[in-house]
């Protein structure tokens, strides 16, 4: 018999609470039949005992099989499992014995009578998913607040059915940790906005003057979000001559690729994205895995035949 053909042969086959175990023998006798030494490889138990108890749950978390042979009880380690149709195939680390069960069955196949099996571990549960496992922060609940309480509106949604115990100040601890409001990284990213577009603390609800409000106080160029596209350049001081920047022959020119917020300009149906920066864009390079301004600088493109120069603060101040 393959391995293929004893993975797909159904223990149950051979009746039930019956387990076939895999072996080989590097040497065979007459008509094939194998003689020691026997290496002990895989095993197919089915998903229910002998008395029709399942304990497939068990197959998923065991690490050692132990078993009665005839040279007494093997324990095996398992090093592979695969769950079929109603039964699993396991592979274990090679148990070398020098014995067969003596016993026959009707088929003339060598058979353990009535073999008993420990499962190391047994659990009747799949215990990567149930509520002994605190490898998946399921072993307790999340922190409660020191100050915060619990607003009950699973009954109505207008009026919480705890409020008179929320208006006491007896209402249970909501579970929010008490750094959503005291780490610096937080409360900026959700409170008070970042150096790029801080607002400081809301007190204008006019949407016009509160825009207004964020832009003023935002560094140039840093919007909330932008697109941005690419042409093929080079990169200049910001002293160095246009002239001679752009008699530069492509062959001695160290090319990068160069990009840009491309800003939506026109209007309908006309609207487009500029291929090309002008007056008032930024420029970007790589720099590993982020863009970084090109700042005080002079950028060639290939395509467009002229020189960009930007600023300290990257933006493009000058086309030539």
């Amino acid at each position: 018999m393959t391995l293929q053909e004893f993975i797909e042969t159904r223990p149950q086959s051979y009746g039930n609470g019956n387990a076939n175990l895999l072996y080989s023998s590097s040497v065979s006798g007459s008509e094939d039949v194998p003689i020691a030494p026997f290496t002990l490889q895989g095993i197919t138990l089915p998903f229910t005992s002998q008395e029709g108890i399942d304990i497939s749950a068990a197959y998923k978390e065991v690490n050692v099989i132990k078993f009665r042979y005839p040279t007494g009880t093997i324990a095996a380690t398992v090093t592979g499992r695969q769950k079929r149709s109603q039964y699993f195939y396991f592979t274990f680390e090679p148990i070398i014995v020098n014995q067969l069960p003596t016993s026959l069955d009707s088929a003339g196949n060598t058979v353990e009578q009535d073999s008993e099996f420990v499962f190391v571990p047994y659990t009747t549960l799949t215990f990567n998913n149930n509520d002994y496992n605190p490898l998946i922060n399921n072993s307790e609940g999340s922190k409660r607040n020191s100050k915060t309480r619990k607003v009950d509106r699973f009954a109505d949604a207008v009026n919480p059915t705890n409020i008179q115990a929320i208006i006491s100040q007896s209402a249970e601890f909501a579970e929010i940790q008490n750094c959503s409001y005291t780490k610096i990284g937080i409360i900026n990213g959700r409170y008070n906005g970042t150096k790029a577009t801080s607002a400081g603390p809301i007190t204008e609800y006019n949407k016009e003057i509160f825009v207004s409000r964020v832009n003023a106080n935002s560094i140039l160029g840093n919007s909330p979000a932008q697109s941005y596209k690419g042409f093929q350049g080079s990169t200049h001081t910001s002293d160095a001559d246009t002239t001679t920047i752009k008699a530069i022959t492509q062959s001695d020119r160290e090319l990068k690729e160069i990009y840009f917020n491309s800003v939506i300009t026109g209007v309908h149906p006309t609207k487009s994205f500029p291929n090309f920066p002008s007056s008032g864009s930024f420029l970007y390079t790589e720099d590993g895995n982020v863009l970084v301004r090109l700042v005080g600088s002079k950028v060639y493109s290939i395509d467009k035949g002229q020189v960009f120069t930007t600023n300290e603060l990257g933006g493009v101040i000058l086309v030539e």
